[in-house]
């Protein structure tokens, strides 16, 4: 199963069309800094089974994390779901904050 990627740059346009985000870090994480996107879901990778309930299956989806890796597992563990349009986000919020892409 091949999971696409998403360059940082390319985001918040992709969410403007109807992408979800979702960032799975843990709440700790995201108090220290934050994706700047609208509407977008925050879900600890270690709840994704458990709140797959609250991830629209019905639009493609843009997942994150710190650098790229719990966001790839959790791209592996939704698309063995039958999520169908799932990326994984470059580089995670370093390479959000690396490409200049907003924070909160």
């Amino acid at each position: 199963m091949q999971i696409g990627t998403i360059n940082p740059t390319e985001v918040l346009a992709a969410v403007e069309n109807g992408s979800v985000f979702v960032d799975v870090r843990e709440p700790y994480e995201i108090d220290e800094v934050a994706y700047a996107i609208p509407g977008h879901l925050q879900i600890p990778l270690g709840e994704i089974q458990s709140r797959m309930s609250e991830i629209p299956s019905d639009k493609p989806l843009i997942i994150g994390c710190r650098s790229g890796a719990r966001s790839m597992s959790a791209c592996s563990f939704l698309a063995s779901q039958g999520f169908g349009d799932v990326k994984n986000l470059q580089g995670g919020i370093m390479g959000w904050m690396d490409n200049g892409c907003p924070t909160n």
